[in-house]
């Protein structure tokens, strides 16, 4: 199975805010932090939508929502690092 990848990068001032949904889950970036999503590819179409709510926060709808995503905070496992926050009702 393909996988897709992305990198979110906070190049702001202060913290910026990245929910996953349907999960939902919710990570905080310090500036110079980043967040990595590793999401099974679709067989066509985007594998993530990007929301932006406001200039610090944005919601990360995949595509496929049957597995969890690996999520990644600087390289890292982000267990842990999050919250349970939506901004979208089901």
């Amino acid at each position: 199975m393909a996988l897709a990848k992305q990198t979110f990068s906070n190049q702001k001032d202060g913290p910026i805010y990245i929910s996953i949904e349907p999960n939902p889950e919710c990570y905080e970036l310090e500036p110079g932090d980043s967040l990595t999503l590793i999401y099974a590819l679709p067989a066509d179409g985007d594998a993530f939508e990007v929301q932006f709510v406001n200039e610090r926060e944005l919601v990360i709808l995949p595509a496929d929502t049957t597995g969890e995503p690996e999520v990644l905070v600087n390289g890292a496992s982000a267990k842990g690092l999050s919250w349970k926050f939506k901004h979208f009702p089901a």
